[in-house]
């Protein structure tokens, strides 16, 4: 139903693709409608009357001008035509997406090329496929129209919508956006953006599976939308506002009936009205992060009415950044190679200030260099459940992830067909149920044809994980730090650890109790993290940075709705440094630690003696599981109950075979505190002899003044 006033427009003729019969294990399907032959793919749907256009010099109201929306059988790419003129600075803007291939829907036209993709973007709710937004703001003109192409590299059922405005910023145009999904429902609701000023574009769109029949307009902040383009059967539909109200904007309508839809809300910076102030030259550029593969840049804000910064790569744009954001992570570089980097602000007319000073960075040779990676969460229950790595893992490299298995007792357990069982580090519940923990394999043995992980539990049970592949780690005693935050909201957060030196890898993996539909990553000490895992509801998600900034470390993860989430964060040595100590700690609130006075006595075995050396501090501790012990160890603490390094230059006694790792663990805090302690340490050092018998005797003498000794539980002889 077309509400009076509304332009009239030419919806598709065709349904919404039919779903493949099967599904992956533990994920729910919905059929799609039959297709339409092949043929019927000529149909696509154009706005039939393209509305009067004012002159782009007075216009800064957005203005719609034209639109389509369309939906197909199994193909590789679809051409969606806009058959009015396209003119220059013209933004046009998409909602795309493609069912049933492992890759991304990619957009491009016949006049400006590749366009650029929005964050948030979502899959179907069996974790396939991809639904993005794209746009291309600043078009270049289109006298005789314009030929959009969207395609997969492999087939698949495509669809979307496709708009094009004219009156909006010439460049950092996207404000706000939000996307959602639902399964079986009428009332779409993207949930709201973040706040934005009066008088700009708020475009709205959904696609749907089965198509719902017809798809009824909402309104955002008390302003109602206007339909603009849809398929016959409300597969696919756009909507907009070209004036917002102030504040939160929400994409809203209604379907004819109940059915999985997948909805965004994005708004966009009208054009100015007058010359804006050309923003200052940035300043302070420097490189916060550098690895053989990634570069993160830092820089201090402009001045002026700055919409972005560009960044520049040996001359060319290689980038840009929204307003708020003056970091900036180039993905693309190779190892052993110089770069010289700059950055310049822009504003909303798409003038630019002076390039800052320039920046020569040169890449190592090596570094920590992510591989690849799989995620996944199991809607039923389930005795294991299997990953794959499909790329070669090489000698030496590290597997790690994030694993959770809920309601059944025990420990989640993990082990690949290569390497065997995986080592577990710090772990948590699920609010008091199941298990969640850090699990990884140094120094993996090679596997030229990928491996295979199995992820298990005592008895059938949700299963839940995030892995990945790292090259270029150490080898031995790789793991340097590890902490566990969780909370409820959208923004998920662990942190800080202990100080760490530049050039750690640094992981950080979220599960979550429900759907988050997408997530974003955060930073730490101004190094941008790349979120290289994540399965298709956001619910299992690793992110990670290559080479870390000096200091402690921090995670951070936005997601698209609120739940419950669990995180971990953990920091891993390069290959050419050495600590086989590791740090590890649950946290959860924050905890500062006073002083404390420590008094050991420890017994020393000449020839026995095991040492762990923890920079930065002297600490040589080790630990012994075999009683008896003859080692006291007493710690007061004035105001809390905790585990605390210090810097000591004790031996403890070791008993062999045992083999101990100093391990510090404090739970229910978010930050560690490490502090001065004092300590008083006496020794004694005892002279082994040989043993011999069920019951120990001393063979052989000992030195003027001792006498020798046989412990009879321990089996050994000593000088006293």
């Amino acid at each position: 139903m077309r509400p009076s006033g509304v332009a009239p427009r030419l919806v598709a003729a065709f349904a919404a693709p039919a779903a493949p019969a099967t599904a992956p294990q533990g994920t729910t399907m919905k059929p799609f409608p039959s297709a339409l032959p092949t043929a019927a793919l000529a149909w696509i749907a154009t706005l039939a009357a393209l509305l009067p256009r004012p002159a782009v010099a007075q216009s800064t109201t957005p203005t719609f001008v034209q639109g389509a929306a369309f939906s197909t059988a199994r193909v590789p790419s679809v051409t969606v035509t806009l058959s009015g003129p396209v003119a220059q600075g013209d933004l046009l803007v998409g909602w795309f997406a493609q069912y049933n291939a492992p890759e991304r829907v990619q957009v491009s036209d016949n006049v400006n090329g590749a366009w650029t993709r929005a964050p948030k973007s979502l899959t179907f709710l069996d974790d396939t496929g991809d639904i993005a937004l794209y746009y291309r703001e600043d078009s270049q003109a289109a006298p005789g129209g314009m030929t959009i192409t969207v395609s997969v590299s492999s087939t698949a059922y495509l669809q979307g919508t496709v708009a094009e405005y004219s009156g909006v910023a010439l460049a950092g145009s996207l404000d706000q956006m939000v996307a959602a999904r639902a399964p079986d429902g009428a009332a779409v609701d993207t949930g709201a953006t973040g706040a934005v000023g009066a008088g700009e574009l708020v475009f709205a769109a959904l696609v749907a599976s089965p198509a719902p029949g017809a798809v009824t307009p909402g309104s955002s902040a008390g302003v109602p939308y206007t339909p603009r383009a849809q398929t016959a059967e409300g597969s696919a539909f756009e909507e907009d506002i070209t004036s917002s109200a102030a504040g939160n904007q929400y994409g809203t309508a209604t379907l004819a009936s109940e059915t999985d839809w997948y909805a965004v809300c994005a708004v966009f910076h009208p054009a100015p009205a007058s010359p804006p102030e050309p923003p200052s030259s940035p300043t302070g550029l420097e490189a916060t992060s550098v690895a053989s593969t990634r570069v993160a840049l830092s820089w201090s804000a402009s001045t002026g009415s700055v919409a972005g910064y560009t960044v520049y790569r040996d001359g060319s744009a290689v980038g840009t950044t929204g307003l708020s954001t003056t970091t900036f992570l180039d993905p693309d570089v190779t190892p052993s190679t110089t770069h010289t980097y700059s950055v310049d602000a822009f504003d909303l007319a798409n003038d630019h200030s002076a390039r800052s000073a320039a920046l020569v960075v040169t890449t190592p040779a090596e570094s920590p260099e992510f591989i690849q990676g799989a995620a996944a969460s199991v809607a039923n229950r389930v005795p294991s459940y299997t990953l794959n790595l499909t790329e070669p893992v090489a000698p030496g490299d590290l597997l790690v992830g994030w694993f959770g298995q809920f309601d059944v007792p025990g420990e989640v357990q993990v082990s690949d067909n290569v390497n065997g069982p995986w080592t577990r580090s710090v772990s948590t519940t699920w609010n008091g149920a199941g298990d969640i923990a850090l699990l990884y394999r140094e120094n993996s043995a090679a596997a030229p044809s990928g491996l295979v992980i199995t992820v298990s539990a005592s008895a059938p049970a949700y299963l839940q994980e995030a892995v990945a592949d790292f090259r270029h780690v150490a080898t031995v005693g790789a793991l340097d730090q590890a902490l566990i935050a969780q909370g409820v909201g959208t923004d998920a957060r662990a942190g800080s650890t202990a100080p760490v030196p530049a050039g750690e890898l640094v992981v950080a993996a979220v599960l979550t109790a429900g759907q988050p539909a997408w997530a974003t990553p955060g930073s730490s000490q101004t190094v941008p993290f790349v979120l290289d895992v994540e399965n298709g509801s956001a619910s299992s998600d690793l992110e990670d940075i290559l080479s870390s900034a000096a200091g402690p470390q921090e995670a951070s993860l936005t997601l698209g709705t609120a739940t419950n989430w669990y995180m971990v964060l953990a920091t891993f040595l390069p290959p050419t440094t050495s600590n086989p100590t590791t740090t590890t700690t649950t946290l959860t609130t924050t905890t500062s630690t006073p002083p404390t006075t420590t008094t050991s006595t420890s017994t020393t075995l000449a020839t026995t003696s095991t040492t762990t050396t923890t920079p930065p501090t002297t600490t040589t501790l080790t630990t012994t599981t075999t009683p008896p012990t003859t080692t006291t160890l007493t710690t007061t603490t004035t105001t809390t109950t905790t585990t605390t390094r210090v810097p000591t230059t004790t031996t403890s006694t070791t008993t062999p075979p045992t083999t101990t790792t100093l391990t510090t663990t404090t739970t229910t805090t978010t930050t560690t505190t490490r502090v001065p302690t004092t300590t008083t340490t006496t020794s004694t050092t005892l002279l082994p002899l040989p043993c011999s018998g069920l019951f120990p005797v001393c063979l052989g003498s000992c030195p003027a003044g001792r006498v020798c000794t046989a412990d009879h539980l321990l089996g050994l002889c000593v000088c006293r």
